[in-house]
Order: C-alpha cells, then structure tokens, then sequence
C-alpha cells in the first residue's frame, strides 16, 4: 500500500511538472556544512522519490534473502494478487462443485495468495479421501486436522481402509484432543470395530463433555450395552438395566432386559417390568404405537405365559377397562388370558376386535394356535397364513 501511494504522489508531480515546465525548470540551492547543492526542482524531487523506490526494493530484497531462497522467489514473483484470488475462487467452487480436476490446477495457480500453510490446506482437497497420505511428525495440525477430517467422512468415497481411517483419526485427536467432530468420528470407528467397550466409554466421554445431546447419544450407548450383555453372560443383567435406564420407554429393550431377569429366575421382577412397560401412561403409548406394537404385542405373548397360573385374577383387572383405552398390546394380553383361565368365548371376542381394529402377526399366531388346540386345522393354517403376511409386512415397513 505505502508503494502505492507513493507511486501515485511520483505521477501526480510528473503531470504537475509537465502542466506547469517554469515550476520544474526554477532553480533550488541546499547549503548544508559547507556543502553548497544547486539543482533544477523538477528533476531533484523525481530522483528523490526514484531513490526511496530504489531503497525500499533493496531492503526487501536484503530481508528475503536472509528469511531464504523461497521468500525471494515470493518477494520477485511479478504475480498479479487479484489475478491469484480470482484463481482461488475459480478452484473452491470446483472442488465444491465436484468437477474437472476439483480446483488442483487452479489451487497451484493461486499459490502466494495465502500464507504457506494456507497452500498446505488447499492441497488436499482435491485429493481422493483413500489418496490423503497419513501425517508425519512436525506436520502442521490444520494439516493434520483436514486430512483426518476427508478421510473419515462416513460419505466419503472411494472408503480408505479401516487401519488408515483409525490411524488418521488418532493423530486429529492429538493434535486436538478436544475436537467434538473428531470424537464423534471416533464413536462411529468405534462401532464398525464392534469395540464396545471401546465404545461405551467414548460415548460417556463425549456426552459427560457436552458434546453431544442426551437424545443423540442415549440411543447408542444403549445398543453398546445391550451387544456387552449379549457378549458378557456374567455381566448380561448389569448391562442391559443400564440399557434399559438409558431408554425405558423402548419395548425392545424391554423384552431384551426381561428376558434376562427370566434366566437368572426372577419370574417376579420380570412380570413387573413388562406389566408396568405395557400400563405406561396412554398418551406415550399411542404416540410410540405406530413404531413399536410389533414389540409390545410380543412382550404381551410372553408376558401372558408367565400369568397364566393368575389368568382369572389380571383378566378380571383389565376387564373393566375401555376398550378405547385400551392398548393393541393389553388387547392381546387380555384376550390371551381369558383363553388361559378358559373362557373361551370372552377370549375369542377380545380376540376378534382386536384383530378388527388392530390386527398382527402376533395375534394371529394365538388365535391359529386356539384353533390347533381344537382341532380346527383348516381355520388354523388360514390364520397362521395372516400371521406370515402380516410378519412379512412389518419385515418390508422396518427395511424401506
């Protein structure tokens, strides 16, 4: 900028001189220790601004030489700055737009706009993810960083293998041990690795540090725990009650905790974790019933076979319950308890209003197995044949 200016103020006494010769052509005289110096004004003020020009292109060139050989090339280059950043610009939206050569010749041709660490960033852009080759020690840790950060993105493509992913991932987090994406991409190698231990304490570790909500993050901790119950029988119950603690509302990891209070025999605790799951308050049930009646109608099936010793008892209890008030699931548990304390006919009318109103595989499956029961085979396969549609139904639903 100072060159600037003084370039303009050298032009502007050019076009005065030129405007006005008699101004240029009148005499000066400085006297100074003795020294007496006479010159014509025009060209003594043009050679002094010639003189500063001169000074101030030696002392850049005196300040690159000793930063090195690079800084010089830097400080000589003839390079047009808006010519660079029109460059720049032209190669970002190529790259954004993912076309040509994804801004690589025009990232080169821009080089000097940015600081050298800036060139460093750009260079990896147009890179395929699996191409990013891993950091060394003393790389800079944007650089670091912004490889770490292509190569693990979950959309990226062609995917670099695991071990280069993981060994990316691991050098971003020393160098920012803090970064919330970095620790969030850690989760999600995590569980490809099926590290769940692994997993469970990265997951607690981001939620504990507010770097993800509860609502994000409870979901996953809970499926952590549910795969370490299944893989550690010694622990199972441990495990899947602080599942279940994390989403109680969940019918999947109800059924799943349940079944794990059965095997280490307590019927007891069992029976009142599924009766308190399918009586929970009516409002949160007919919001959740769209995604999770396949669930509870299968904790209902099972949950009837352990009251069956006290069928008249809990059928006399839902009895006298609204039908409208009543859930598809304890719809199901009611009809099937009524068959268990051999009421049949309540039973087969619970049964056929259910299936009018809601029906499912599960429902179905009972009602054929009633018919088996009484040897009515023909009604029998005709109602298993409904089952099989209706599980296929909720198989395709639970895929697209």
């Amino acid at each position: 900028m100072r060159v600037f200016i003084i370039l303009i103020l050298a032009l502007s006494l050019a076009a005065l001189f030129a405007l006005f010769p008699d101004v240029a052509e009148r005499m000066m005289r400085i006297s100074a220790f003795g020294w007496v110096f006479e010159s014509k004004q025009g060209p003594f003020i043009l050679i002094l601004l010639l003189a500063l020009g001169i000074f101030w292109l030696l002392r850049r060139i005196l300040l690159a030489l000793l930063a090195g050989p690079g800084q010089l090339w830097h400080v000589l280059r003839t390079g047009s700055k808006k010519r660079k950043e029109t460059h720049l610009r032209d190669g970002l939206a190529e790259w954004l737009d993912m076309r040509g050569e994804r801004g690589w010749k025009y990232f080169r041709k821009a080089r000097g706009f940015l600081p050298e660490w800036g060139d460093g960033l750009l260079g990896f852009l147009p890179q395929s993810p699996a191409d990013i080759p891993l950091p060394s020690e003393g790389d800079d840790a944007l650089h670091v960083a912004l490889g770490a950060r292509l190569v693990t993105d979950p959309h990226a493509m062609p995917k670099a293998d695991f071990s280069v992913r993981k060994a990316h991932l691991e050098a971003w987090l020393r160098v920012h041990p803090d970064a919330p994406l970095a620790m969030q991409r850690q989760v999600d190698l995590l569980e490809e690795a099926g590290d769940w231990d692994g997993l469970v304490a990265a997951l607690e570790r981001i939620w504990h540090r507010g770097g993800s909500s509860a609502a994000r993050t409870a979901p996953r901790l809970a499926v952590a725990y549910s795969h370490l119950a299944a893989s550690d029988t010694e622990r199972s119950l441990e495990y899947m009650r602080k599942a279940h603690r994390l989403q109680p509302e969940s019918p999947t990891l109800t059924l799943a905790l349940g079944r794990t209070l059965l095997a280490t025999d307590d019927v007891s605790g069992c029976r009142k974790l599924w009766l308190a799951h399918l009586e929970r308050d009516e409002r949160q049930a007919a919001h959740q019933a769209c995604n999770d009646d396949q669930m509870n109608a299968q904790i209902a099936v099972e949950l009837s076979v352990l009251l069956r010793d006290d069928a008249l008892k809990f059928y006399r209890k839902f009895e006298r319950r609204s039908d409208t008030k009543m859930t598809p699931a304890l719809a199901l548990l009611r009809a099937s308890l009524a068959h268990a304390a051999e009421l049949s006919g309540l039973a087969h009318e619970n049964m056929q209003k259910l299936l009018d109103s809601n029906p499912s595989s599960q429902a179905w499956q009972m009602l054929g197995d009633w018919q088996a029961e009484t040897g009515d085979w023909q009604a029998a396969a005709e109602s298993y044949r409904q089952a099989c549609i209706y599980t296929s139904n909720s198989a395709d639903s639970h895929a697209g």
